[in-house]
């Protein structure tokens, strides 16, 4: 079974648990949380210096001249809805709702606000919040940690990532540089001046360490790349640095959804007890996309958008008709507990360790990469724009990076059961301890990548650049304090397990 389909089942099934009012009311609250973050489209923002080119690439990714040239418009909210409708927040707190989408006219209104809604496919994957302040660093300051607060992803765009940049960047949250890409503009006509090289070496200098990653775009190019017809200039589109930019965010997107399954099914076989007794009806037309899958199946198809239909919707043309049978892993049966059952989650996430024993992001693999396009709207995300990636032979690990990777691939299993200890130990305080441990394992894993394996294969460099930013992340999540950040740490971990059974089984 696909990711997707598999991503498809837990959303309904935990659509149901909700539903159901059977989960105890901590958990609940919980449940919808995930569920919320599976059925909402990834909340994408757009930073940076004014004139930097956010709105040329708020355009881009949407597919459509949402804002055009020469109109200048506050922070805006783009988000998917049946009908265009603008909600204007104006300087007195008053809100003045235009039931249809015209720049000019919501220009005139001077509002300090915008959300926009509008029927984009793009819209059903991503939101766009672009964010517009003054000139002054201090603003800039204020309105970038704003927004970081209401976004996954951040493209921060820039001419040249200055000093004055690279001060308000890194205050920003680690979290958020996680999450974040340095976007380059105006990418042809440094080519033009000859500046282009020189520029995008500098800024990668300059800001390797606080991005997830550093792209160049011709913003300009990769829109005029897109046909009146509605086909794209796959050609135009990859050497504008489009293709590129769709793919990572993409790959985000993905990731994000990826992290929220895990975490979803876990749950759902805690209280595997509990939902039992919900009635035992075909669940997946309750979950299906208001739109008829034949109406989807085209958006995400070679001629279509990538960033298309919302993440629950990806697998919409597989309709799942019958989810397989899922098996029970070695759960005996025993008499009906309300209380979790702590073993059988940790032999959950063994599960879905295995299951889901696919390359990182079978989404972008170059096969179905090279479908990539040009406008989230209605592109197909060509592989990742570099000349190599659609002929990358499949890596053959060396013999002392096999070895390492099996050696930390036994050590996450062997350190299941301990989890599952501590699940059943700790009580009210297992989250804790799980999160504890989890620190630890994580930073084990680091520590023997770090020291073993050969230090010229580049699957090693790559997996040991993970699994030190997930070290980070779970330090993160320590901080925060949070119970669900326990199974998020867990989730981490399976990650990096993912990544070794998918290099391993290369």
């Amino acid at each position: 079974m696909s990711n997707q389909s598999l991503g498809n089942r837990i959303q309904s099934e935990l659509e149901q648990a909700v539903k159901s009012g059977l989960l105890p009311d901590s958990v609940q609250q919980k449940a919808e949380q995930l569920l919320t973050r599976l059925q909402k489209p990834v909340r994408l923002a757009l930073l940076g210096m004014p004139g930097s080119g956010k709105s040329t690439l708020l355009n881009l990714l949407v597919g459509s001249d949402v804002i055009p040239e020469g109109v200048r418009l506050p922070t805006l909210q783009l988000v998917y809805g049946a009908h265009p409708k603008a909600t204007c927040t104006l300087s007195d707190g008053s809100k003045t709702v235009l039931n249809d989408v015209d720049i000019v006219e919501i220009a005139a209104l001077s509002p300090v606000f915008v959300e926009i809604q509008m029927p984009h496919a793009a819209l059903r994957k991503i939101s766009v919040l672009e964010v517009v302040a003054p000139n002054d660093p201090n603003a800039i300051h204020r309105a970038s940690h704003w927004a970081a607060k209401r976004s996954e992803v951040a493209l921060w765009c820039t001419r040249g990532y200055n000093e004055t940049e690279q001060r308000i960047w890194g205050t920003m949250p680690d979290l958020t540089k996680d999450h974040a890409f340095c976007m380059i503009t105006r990418a042809d006509y440094l080519k033009t001046e000859g500046l282009f090289e020189a520029t995008v070496g500098a800024v990668k200098l300059a800001a390797r360490d606080e991005f997830n990653e550093v792209l160049s775009i011709a913003t300009t190019q990769a829109i005029a790349a897109r046909r009146p017809d509605g086909t794209v200039d796959k050609d135009a589109m990859r050497d504008s640095g489009g293709s590129a930019l769709i793919s990572a965010v993409l790959k985000q997107v993905e990731s994000g959804r990826q992290s929220a399954v895990d975490m979803a099914d876990v749950l759902l076989h805690q209280h595997a007890d509990i939902l039992s007794q919900i009635d035992a009806e075909p669940t997946v037309s309750e979950t299906v996309p208001e739109e008829p899958a034949a109406e989807e199946q085209p958006v995400i198809s070679q001629e279509d958008t990538p960033l298309a239909p919302a993440p629950a919707e990806v697998a919409a043309p597989e309709p799942e008709p019958e989810p397989e049978p899922e098996p029970e892993p070695e759960e005996p049966p025993k008499p009906v507990e309300v209380k979790p059952a702590a073993q059988d989650a940790i032999s959950r996430l063994r599960e879905i360790a295995r299951r889901k024993n696919v390359s990182r992001d079978p989404a972008f693999q170059p096969e179905q990469t090279k479908t990539d396009a040009p406008s989230v709207e209605q592109a197909e995300v060509p592989a990742p724009a570099t000349a190599e990636a659609p002929e990358e032979p499949a890596e053959t690990l060396t013999p002392a990076t096999r070895e390492a990777y099996e050696r930390v691939l036994t050590y996450i299993e062997e350190r299941g059961s301990e989890l599952a200890s501590a699940m059943e130990e700790h009580g009210d305080g297992a989250p804790a301890e799980i999160m504890a441990m989890t620190a630890d394992h994580v930073q084990w894993m680091c520590d023997y990548l770090n020291t073993h394996g050969d230090d010229a294969d580049s699957s090693l460099i790559r997996v040991r650049d993970a699994a030190f930013d997930a070290a980070d992340m779970v330090q993160l999540m320590q901080m925060e304090k949070r119970d669900s950040a326990a199974l998020e740490a867990v989730s981490l971990m399976l990650q990096i397990k993912r990544e070794l059974q998918a290099d391993l089984a290369a």
